[in-house]
This record gives structure tokens, sequence and C-alpha cells, in this order.
């Protein structure tokens, strides 16, 4: 979930894991990907969001799954409202102060990582 220059980054509740990762959860039946990420952040964080763009996919070994990375926007309020079971964290950080996973070849960090480096998707723009 991006802000202009500001990512939305998260904390894991309940995990031992220290690292930063983004918002993240799981497909349901009859849903499409783009309402996955809507439902997700809506469910985890508390905001709509808007301009849904695919990134890339990798299969993830550990749990026998795929993960599709998707860039949104959020839609009007950026007032954060945690999902306490899910999340013991989430900040909105500037593109410069976003740090990678160390030693980590996930698709999170790739996609963290590439926003700081200015380079994700940006989406369809249409004349109106």
């Amino acid at each position: 979930v991006t802000d202009g220059d500001r990512i939305l980054m998260t904390k894991y509740a309940g995990r031992g894991i220290p690292f930063y990762a983004l918002v993240a959860g799981f497909n349901e039946i009859g849903e499409t990907l783009e309402e996955t990420v809507s439902r997700e952040v809506m469910e985890e964080v508390g905001l709509k969001v808007r301009n849904i763009r695919y990134y890339k996919s990798q299969p993830w070994g550990i749990v026998d799954d795929l993960l599709a990375g998707f860039y949104c926007d959020v839609e009007g309020s950026t007032q954060i409202t945690l999902d306490t079971d899910e999340l013991k964290e989430a900040v909105w950080v500037k593109r410069e102060d976003v740090e990678g996973q160390p030693q980590d070849l996930s698709l999170t960090n790739e996609m963290m990582i590439t926003f700081r480096d200015g380079k994700e998707p940006l989406g369809y723009r249409y004349a109106e």
C-alpha cells in the first residue's frame, strides 16, 4: 500500500520476525486477486485502496503457496486501524527510509527495495 512517497510496512503479531513486511493474506474461493488485495488491506489496517497493480509472483515452498505481489494506492484517509490479531505494527515509511530484510530473497523484500528505488509499477492512467 503506497501513499505517494510512503509505503505501509507491517510486523506480524505472534511471530518472532524482527523485520518489516508488507500487508499479506490468502485468496478466498470465488475471490479475484484484486478483491483479495482490497479485503486484506481493509481487514488488517482499515484502509481503502485503488489502482491495484500486479508486480510479479513467487513460488513459496515453505507452505506450498504461490505469492502474488501487488502494489496499490491508499484511497482517502491514511489513518491506520490495526488488526492486532494479525499485526503488531503498521507504519508509513518514507521511500528513502525503507530498509530491506538482510539476506532475504523473498518477493516481499524485493517489493520493498523496488519501492525504495522508485521502480514500482505506477499502473494505468486514463485520459479524462
